[in-house]
């Protein structure tokens, strides 16, 4: 398809000749005038910030939109481009005859950016919108989940007379479930434990005798989620892919058909769909299944299960992996062979054995398991098998992933092809889109335009790199490299009066870096593991504290201000080896080609997240420092790290040079002691 010509009139068009009727079509060239006026007048008379780049992002979009395109968009830090993607959306739908409206699909990989698009953005935008007469109504967002994350008003009486027969003992409890008879949505009842949750959900099948079923809440919400009104559906990128497999194999849809595709924080997405698409046999499921079966009045049928599972736990455990090594590629031996074999034909037994006795989901779950364990016996060129085990061999799971990801992502999402903006901050790696787009499942078959728009942040002026010196030769055990790190930790966090954030790849050298930290600094340090959220919260109440973290703070949480004035990247995070990255080296004549075209852009998107941790604010300035020597002026990655960051930043040496800079950004009273706590109680008085 040609594509459109866009054509932006001056800024400085009467508001009468941009306004058009909700329920009048909408042109592609009114569409482009419309956005430059909201961008340059509506909202800056609402309090923000004309940015040049955010309105090129919206235009660019646009055009993708109306050629039915997939734009792939990498949107700097503090872009805006939650904005840019939602008025592209709505001028693009208001083109359309009602009769025709479809709503446009928000997809996202966090909880938190979902509850910001409900709560804050979309009704901030329809409240302004209908002010200056672009709409009559409000526009209408709805959040999807899955069943599980939503409460079954049965099971929720059933279980809260269950607890109230216990007594004072389980008052929080109680207290906790009276609360989930406030909110149909459980992520919003906090503190409610996973058996609770498990036991008052809605059910994967409602029963349409159940006492409850007209004034059902969960019905009620569906109902209206599917609804005429609705103009934005709003989910995360696994029930994205739920929806799409549903339409692949003729099922019912779990989303309301649409009209566009927004991703947002698409750089998830093949993670995603890695996950949604990996089979697994593994114990805990076999485990769980004996349970049913027993508990479903079949203990014979359990026992053969339980049986079997144990047999495949010490087939496993014969080559169990060297410790810190959960995954192996998947090597078929004679005890793991004949333990499948024997698995499947226990499974095929008890199906045709009990078959009119089991209930409906018992016989899907045995046929499930049949179906698993038959493909790990057979072999099968068009998946990658490998076994994942934890806690020295006690628990496992026999895994296969398609070989071609990439493939099925296309025949989920851009085969049907509807126009689709993917957005994230991290999407070219050193300015190159072709590893995202080869994830994404995007060389051919598809329309694709890319844009790229930096940060409006000015990282010249307010941000710093700092490289150490190169350690020399030395001791390298990893005691020694933990106590360097501890030492240049240390030294950094004083030169920076604290307020200090630390990023690791590793949650064991964590765990060691902080045990020799303690006691060393006059700041509080905490020290953020797997589900360590509290400890981000405590960090975030003190004026000048220092955190180590990994995972989940390498993207995705703010720290505002001088909150982080200094953050620390311990070593550049290249991805861990798995089966999965070792099967795509296949594809590659030698390891140098393999490592430059998948290794060196993953590292490049990672490492542009965890930056992004450090500047939030247009009056934000940080201090960044990467401490792994193969960054360093000297280093073999130095080139490729620069070419992942804003360009321009000033690089210094000395540590002496982190304080200068931060005296030179700071206010005067930035070094004393609880200086944000006398900062806000100044701003008070």
């Amino acid at each position: 398809m040609a594509r459109l010509r866009r054509i932006i009139l001056p800024s400085t068009i009467t508001p009468e000749g941009m306004f058009v009727n909700s329920m009048e079509s909408l042109g592609y060239d009114a569409a482009h005038q419309q956005a430059e006026y909201i961008f340059r007048t509506v909202l800056p008379a609402c309090g923000m910030t004309v940015r040049e780049g955010q309105i090129q992002l919206c235009h660019a979009m646009l055009d993708s939109l109306y050629n039915k395109e997939v734009a792939l968009c990498d949107a700097g830090v503090g872009l805006g481009k939650t904005y840019a993607y939602l008025i592209a959306c709505l001028l693009w739908q208001w083109q359309r005859p009602r009769e025709q409206w479809r709503p446009v699909v928000i997809s996202t990989a966090s909880v938190t950016l979902q509850d910001a698009l409900q709560q804050q953005y979309i009704p901030f935008l329809s409240n302004v919108l209908i002010q200056y007469g672009y709409i009559g109504e409000p526009v209408h967002a709805v959040l999807r989940k899955g069943k599980e994350r939503f409460a079954c008003d049965a099971r929720l009486q059933e279980r809260r007379i269950q607890i109230a027969q216990r007594g004072e003992a389980f008052a929080r409890r109680a207290a906790l479930l009276r609360a989930a008879d406030r909110y149909l949505d459980l992520d919003r009842v906090a503190g409610l434990s996973r058996y609770d949750r498990r036991h008052i959900c809605v059910p994967d099948r409602c029963d349409r005798q159940c006492g409850a079923w007209d004034s059902c809440r969960y019905r009620q919400y569906v109902r209206a989620s599917n609804g005429p009104t609705i103009t934005i559906q709003i989910c995360n990128h696994n029930y994205l892919l739920a929806d799409a497999l549903h339409r692949q194999k003729g099922w019912k849809p779990l989303l309301r058909d649409y009209q566009a595709l927004v991703i947002d924080e698409a750089h998830s997405l093949p993670d995603a769909a890695q996950q949604m698409a990996t089979r697994r046999l593994s114990g805990q499921k076999l485990t769980q299944l004996a349970k049913r079966l027993a508990r479903a009045h079949h203990p014979y049928a359990a026992q053969q299960v339980q049986a079997q599972t144990r047999a495949l736990a010490a087939a496993c455990n014969s080559n169990a992996p060297a410790e810190g090594k959960p995954r192996r590629a998947f090597a078929i031996t004679e005890a793991s062979a004949a333990a499948l074999a024997g698995m499947q034909k226990v499974v095929t037994q008890i199906l045709e054995r009990e078959h009119t006795r089991l209930p409906r989901p018992l016989q899907n779950q045995l046929a499930e398991t049949k179906e698993l364990a038959g493909q790990f016996v057979r072999p099968d060129d068009s998946m990658i098998r490998y076994i994942e085990m934890a806690g020295n061999g006690a628990s496992f799971s026999f895994c296969a992933v398609p070989r071609d990801l990439p493939g099925q992502l296309y025949d989920l999402l851009w085969k049907r092809e509807k126009p689709a903006i993917l957005t994230s901050g991290t999407l070219a790696a050193g300015g190159d889109f072709t590893p995202i787009r080869r994830q994404m499942g995007l060389c051919s078959g598809a329309a694709v335009q890319t844009v790229q728009v930096p940060s409006p942040f000015d990282y010249t002026r307010n941000a710093m790199l700092y490289f150490p010196p190169h350690p020399g030769i030395g001791d390298y055990s990893k005691e020694a490299q933990n106590e360097r790190v501890a030492g240049q930790i240390e030294r950094l966090a004083r030169s920076a009066g604290g307020h200090t954030l630390v990023l690791f790849t590793s949650y064991d050298q964590m765990g060691h870096v902080y045990e020799k930290l303690e006691g060393r600094l006059p700041y509080p340090v905490f020290k953020a593991a797997r589900g360590g959220q509290r400890f981000v919260e405590q960090f975030k109440q003190c004026p000048n504290a220092v955190l180590l973290a990994g995972g989940p703070c390498w993207e995705g949480v703010d720290f505002p201000g001088d909150m982080v004035s200094l953050l620390v990247i311990v070593r550049l995070p290249f991805p861990v080896p798995d089966p999965v990255r070792e099967a795509r080296r296949e594809r590659y004549p030698d390891l140098h080609s393999y490592i430059q075209a998948e290794i060196v852009p993953e590292m490049q998107q990672k490492l542009r997240q965890g930056f992004g941790r450090a500047i939030r604010t247009e009056s934000d300035s940080c201090a960044v420092a990467i401490l792994d020597p193969r960054a360093a002026p000297d280093g073999r990655y130095h080139r490729t790290v620069l070419d992942s960051l804003p360009a321009g930043i000033p690089i210094m040496m000395e540590t002496s040079d982190i304080q200068t800079f931060l005296r030179a950004h700071k206010s005067p009273d930035y070094f004393l002691p609880n200086h944000s706590s006398r900062k806000q109680k100044a701003e008070e008085r």
